[in-house]
């Protein structure tokens, strides 16, 4: 059996709390399109994504996870559920507070 990285951990934790919440559908999907990214968010959360496995603040495998569900078009991350969604861009916060803090570890 493989061991869940932080990524996937942070994302079962996420769905938890969702689930626990029992919101309506709709309001799910309201969260959902809130989370949605624009085509320069995706590309600027793909970049950052390469540089903190690069710089060691992601390891490989988590940085494999991140382009898992960031997926290889806009499409698939704005397709995925709200959980998945939240998790990543609170990683996309901060490796942006990373670079504007010019922390590289």
């Amino acid at each position: 059996m493989f061991e869940l990285n932080k990524i996937d951990k942070a994302i079962q934790k996420m769905q938890a709390q969702v689930e626990s919440k029992k919101l309506p559908k709709a309001r799910l999907e309201e969260i959902g399109d809130s989370l949605n990214m624009e085509f320069s968010e995706y590309v600027r959360f793909q970049n950052l994504k390469s540089l903190a496995v690069a710089n060691g603040i992601l390891s490989i495998e988590e940085g494999n996870t991140v382009y898992r569900y960031l997926g290889e078009t806009l499409e698939v991350f704005n397709g995925q559920p709200v959980a998945i969604k939240a998790v990543l861009t609170k990683l996309f916060s901060e490796l942006l507070l990373r670079e504007i803090n010019n922390v590289s570890r």
